[in-house]
Order: structure tokens, then sequence, then C-alpha cells
């Protein structure tokens, strides 16, 4: 999806309201908007604390607390200006908010802040008493762990660059309004921007503007995972050969070969060395084929579509990075290469070995030492200088995850939470790229999908109260994999 500045977006607008959509009508669908997205990352009903501002960005939450407190919410307002002040449309929507009951409290669910207080044309230093309620606001994060929900962007952080007041509204989500703002996606933005949802808008002609950054979202990729037929079989679904574990390191071969069959890939086979196949075998998911090797000329790719080397490998030796190369190089489909695979590129200067149906997924340290003049960088300008230079996919792990190759825009990951902060994540991204690779998949598109995938499947062990982000671990996201990769199959 498209990301656009504040005037671009204001522009996208006035667009609709020249074909004849009206204010009100924009309102209601970004109310309707919100209030499912709430309702998606917290399915049992509590108290939303609403901080309202005087402008439409307070109107929409209003819009939105009218289907919440239909659903059970109950709603508390706390409004920095005086209603005289507001603008029309945002005291009818609160009138229509008032006719509706304030349902009983059952004292339990969940306690949520959504802030409103400021919309895109914002600019400049946070004035008083705007500012008095950002850091109210913050202070009850800080101090009760509240969830904040920010509309449309955080109060206090600019729609355009990114930039942020030292009073700035600190959200753990940010519910765009149509499209994201080019400033959203700013890694400077991250820690106080939190997860990126996006709450379209009908027909809004996106294609008039492109600033080459887009936020990735199941939309952005109609069918990429198609449904299948009746008579599908495991021959269809590909076949993924993984090469990975050392003694020691045997969980994150097991991580990422069972990650690539979660993701939907018909025969995975993982090939170990011998030295860690004995405890790879015993611990192996039944449906994987666990083979062994003495040598990486036993290594057999066999007719694989989608190849992972990497993950637990340990220290590659010069003969074993030149087998890896040729294995490389006679397997014609898509490759995903990670962690020790990456070392060895950087530590033999192996560069040449990427190939466009590659993705390689470093995170900052292994992107350091693979390409240090691209690492210098700022994250964004990072990407741009590597692939200038390699055709390979980048994915570049972090908080805000970005994927992009040669010619491509700038994709964003915005789901994902702190949980993931935690050894093996990165095994399962792999696995899970790999299996959409082996169901046909472009390199491209897999990166994305399965960046976005593990994100969502993060968020769902949250909101199910399965597990917190203090307590996650990787294999949780074998438990919600198949709900994420079902949010993606329906766009």
């Amino acid at each position: 999806m498209n990301a656009v500045t504040g005037e671009q977006m204001r522009c996208l607008e006035h667009s609709l309201f020249a074909k004849g959509v009206d204010a009100a009508t924009l309102m209601a669908q970004a109310g309707w908007g919100i209030a499912c997205a709430v309702r998606k990352f917290f399915p049992n009903p509590g108290t939303v604390h609403l901080y309202l501002g005087k402008g439409h960005n307070a109107g929409d939450a209003l819009c939105a607390a009218q289907h919440l407190r239909r659903w059970g919410w109950q709603i508390e307002l706390h409004a920095v200006y005086p209603e005289i002040e507001w603008a029309v449309l945002t005291r009818q929507q609160l009138r229509a908010l008032e006719a509706i009951p304030q349902p009983c409290s059952s004292g339990q669910g969940p306690i949520l802040i959504m802030e409103a207080l400021l919309g895109i044309g914002a600019k400049g230093a946070l004035r008083e008493p705007i500012r008095a309620a950002a850091l109210a606001i913050r202070e009850q994060r800080t101090a009760h762990a509240i969830p904040v929900i920010a509309l449309d962007l955080p109060t206090g952080v600019d729609a355009d660059s990114g930039a942020i007041d030292p009073a700035a509204v600190i959200a753990d989500f940010t519910f765009v309004i149509g499209t994201p703002k080019v400033g959203l996606l700013r890694s400077s933005a991250v820690n106080h921007v939190g997860r990126l949802e996006c709450i379209p808008f009908d027909n809004l002609p996106l294609s008039d503007y492109d600033s080459g950054l887009r936020l990735i979202t199941p939309s952005s990729f109609p069918q990429s995972l198609p449904l299948r037929a009746h008579d599908f079989h495991k021959g269809a679904a590909g076949r993924v050969t993984v090469v990975a574990g050392s003694p020691g390191m045997e969980g994150a071969a097991l991580l990422c070969a069972t990650a690539a069959l979660r993701a939907g890939a018909g025969l995975v086979t993982l090939w170990v060395g011998e030295k860690a196949h004995a405890a790879v075998a015993a611990r192996a998911c039944p449906a994987l084929m666990a083979r062994s090797y003495a040598d990486w000329q036993e290594i057999s790719l066999g007719n694989a579509d989608a190849l992972v080397m990497g993950p637990g490998l340990g220290t590659l030796s010069e003969g074993e990075f030149d087998a890896m190369v040729d294995l490389l190089g006679k397997h014609q489909g898509g490759a995903v290469l990670d962690a020790d695979a990456l070392n060895a590129i950087a530590r033999f200067q192996g560069h040449q070995c990427l190939q466009a149906q590659h993705v390689i997924t470093p995170h900052p340290g292994e992107f350091a030492r693979l390409a240090p003049l691209s690492a210098e960088r700022a994250r964004e300008d990072g990407c741009a200088h590597f692939t200038q230079f390699n055709p390979s996919v980048l994915l570049l792990k972090g908080a805000r995850t970005l994927v992009q190759q040669r010619g491509a825009a700038l994709y964003h990951n915005g789901t994902g939470n702190a949980g993931m902060a935690t050894a093996g994540m990165g095994d399962v991204l792999a696995g899970v790229i790999a299996g959409l690779q082996a169901q046909g998949m472009n390199p491209l598109t897999s990166a994305c999908a399965g960046a976005w995938i593990c994100g969502r499947a993060a968020e769902i062990s949250l909101s199910s109260g399965r597990q917190s982000a203090l307590s996650m671990v990787a294999t949780d996201l074998f438990v919600t994999l198949g709900a994420a990769l079902s949010e993606w199959q329906a766009g």
C-alpha cells in the first residue's frame, strides 16, 4: 500500500469529494474500520478511554466508539477542548454516541487508550492543552501498561518527516486512515508508532502518488496464496530442502524445517551434518525427512522447489563454502539464505553467488558483516544501496522489517511485537518464506508475505491470551501460523 505525505492525503480526500463522496461518509468508513481493528487485536470487550481534540480525527474516534459501545465496550471521554470549539461533524458523532446506552461493566476485559488529539495537518511543537494530554497518555501507559492506540498518527509525530516532539504520544498501535503517511514508516518513528494497521477508504486513487514506500498488507499482493483445488496433493504443494543445523544448534534446523511445513510445503527434507543427525532425528516433526551428510558433496537437492541454507550451520570452512555455492548454482528455484550462510558469504567475499531468485534475511549484525558500506547508512538508505549492487531480495530484520529488490519499492512490514525478540524467530521466518516459495510465490512476494505472516502470528498469540510479550518463544508461532496464513489468503 502506497505511503503518502500529509498534503497528498488531503489531495486524495478532495478527489473523493469531487466524485460526490462527503466527509460524513469518509468518517463513517473510518469509524467502522477503527472499531473492527480494535476488535481484531482485542477480541474481548473492555474499556476504552478516548482522548479527543476538536477536529475530524476526534470525530473518527467517536464514530468508532459507537460501534464499540454496541459491542459491549465501556467508553470514557477525555476532551481537551470545550465542545463549542469542536468541528460540526465531531459534535454530531458525540450526540450519536450519547444516544447509545453505556453497557454494564463486568470489571474484566482490557483497558485501552485511544488518542485522537491531532490530525495530519498539525505542524510544529506541541502546544497546550494538547501537550499536557499527550504527556498524561504517556504517563498512564508507563505506569499501568495500558496499550495506546493512535488514530492516523501519534500526536507529536510529523506525518511527513517522522520527527518526534519531546512530548509525543508513544503508541502501541497506529491505525492509519486511508493509507500510511511516509513519516510513520521512518525508522526514527518506530518506537512511537508501534504496530501499523491500515483503515482503507473505498476507491482512494493511490496510484496518483508513488513515494517508493509501501506498507505490506495482504491486499497489496492479491491471490498470491490461492485456494487449493479439491484434488490437491502434496506434490503440488511444493518441495523444500533445508541445509541447516550443527551440534548444539539443532534447534535452528528443526524450527526452520518445521516452519516450511507449517507454511504449506508438501514435502520438506532436512539435511544435517552426521554429528547432529541423531539429536535432530529424535526431536523432529514426524512429517520431516531428516537426512545426514558427512561431506557437503553428499547433499542432494533432488527436485526441490525451494531451498534454505544457513540456520545453525556453524562456521563453514572455505571448502564447505565452495560446496554451498556449487549447490546454489545448481538450484534454479527460489532460495533463502540466512544466518551462517550469510556469515560465510561475508567471510569469503562470495557475494557473486547471490542471484535474483534468492532471498537473504540478515539481522542488523549480519548485515553489517555482509555489507558494511550499506549498513553504516540509515536502514532505508542501506537497503537501497545494497540492492543497487546485488540482485537478490533483501529482507532486513528489525522492529520495522524492510524488504527490497533492485528496481522495486521499499516495503515496510507493520506486523509483529516485542515478544518476537527471542531466539529462533529468524529460523521460523526463513522456513516460512521457503514454504511460500515452494507453492509458487516469487522471491519478493514471499519475503513480504513471510514477514507479515510471522508478525501476525505473533500478534495472534498475544491477543488469544496464550502468551505475553515476555513469555513468547519461537515455537508459539506454530500454533498461530495457520490463522495468519488464512488472513493473508483472504486478502
